[in-house]
């Protein structure tokens, strides 16, 4: 059995289980290919470019011409192909349209639209126009989040051909578990935007009048405004750290007791997955798919981010109980194997042979 992954970049929130695949089930070869190894955009953000080697069962190619994406569909006629980003990547749109010339097997690895600028209907009318015509050529949609869930069955996907997905992170390698005192202490990972709602968040510590310190890493064209708002209100326990690149960034995290996650919109957020695997709490906002990680006030808090106050009644939460929540870091760190790239391989392989829809690891 043959795997070929078409995604833009070797992306370190999909790599860790497709790298697995070909271990967890012997009888597989993997191949990914890739338009770039990494854009610009995300190494500004301190994603790093990783370096993979091949092996006997697991290759990755890097900006592939058409006689290369040729070959590889006359070198697999019996190969199952997986694609993200379709409409959005050139190269992954070229590799699709190439497919239709053979009997294959093809599958969707996606989010669901993007509903942060522009409305349902706007979506629904741009998929029926420039999507449905290809969904007929889908067998199955690897659904990440619950916004693909919902998203997909009004295509006439029916409900066997869509699995419920998640993104994968590296696993975290715990040295020890840091023993934290006094005050609780919160982490914000992210883009400094209005799309991942740090003013919610300021907004919502500003009426806590309780001890908690807040780290901020990332940036952003509202780190500024949201500078002056710390400024302006006396808001003095709160750090903004800058851009880290993303191994600082994991070696940070076991500092913290708690991370935040209030977006207005986020087709997954792996940070989510990064923080509960190194064993933190999470608050994270309804709008972002990885709240299917979330199992209430044992990992974490779902919360709306359109309810006053409900980012707030969270934040108390943590705070009100943070020593039970130190005590459980191993407990949730144990639970967060369901997240790791050997277990979503076996998830993705088993799913993919199976002929109706099983539960997800984390659920």
């Amino acid at each position: 059995m043959t795997l070929i992954f078409w995604q833009n970049i070797v992306s370190p929130h999909q790599l860790p289980y497709i790298r697995e695949i070909s271990k967890v089930e012997k009888r597989c070869n993997v191949l990914l290919v890739v338009e770039k190894q990494m854009t610009l955009q995300r190494k500004g953000m301190g994603w790093n470019t990783q370096v993979i080697d091949d092996t006997a069962n697991f290759k990755i190619i890097i900006e592939p011409n058409k006689k290369t994406i040729d070959d590889i569909f006359i070198a697999n006629p019996e190969a199952q192909h997986f694609f993200s980003g379709i409409q959005s990547n050139a190269m992954v749109h070229s590799a699709f349209i190439e497919s239709l010339k053979y009997e294959l097997k093809r599958h969707l690895i996606v989010e669901g639209p993007f509903m942060y600028k522009y409305p349902f209907f706007a979506h629904y009318i741009k998929s029926l126009l420039k999507d449905y015509k290809n969904y007929k050529h889908i067998s199955k949609v690897f659904a990440i989040g619950s916004h693909a869930l919902n998203w997909y069955p009004k295509f006439n996907f029916k409900r066997n051909q869509i699995i419920p997905f998640s993104y994968c992170v590296e696993k975290i390698t715990t040295q020890k578990i840091a023993n934290n005192s006094g005050r609780v202490k919160l982490l914000f990972v992210g883009g400094l935007n209005h799309r991942k709602g740090v003013d919610i968040l300021l907004k919502s510590l500003f009426k806590i009048n309780r001890d908690y310190s807040l780290d901020i890493v990332g940036d952003g064209d509202q780190r500024q405004l949201l500078e002056e708002y710390c400024t302006r209100n006396s808001i003095n326990n709160v750090n903004f750290l800058g851009t880290k690149n993303n191994e600082d960034i994991r070696n940070l995290f076991h500092n913290y007791d708690v991370h935040i996650l209030p977006s207005r919109h986020d087709g997954w957020g792996a940070v989510v997955n990064e923080a509960l695997m190194a064993g933190l709490f999470v608050l994270c906002s309804d709008a972002c798919g990885a709240q299917e990680l979330i199992k209430n006030k044992f990992n974490g808090i779902v919360f709306s981010h359109k309810k006053k106050n409900d980012l707030y009644t969270a934040l108390l939460y943590c705070i009100e109980n943070v020593n039970n929540i130190r005590e459980k870091k191993s407990a949730i760190l144990n639970w967060s194997i369901c997240i790791e790239g050997t277990t979503i391989a076996n998830y993705f392989v088993t799913a993919l042979q199976s002929e109706s829809r099983i539960t997800p690891p984390w659920r």
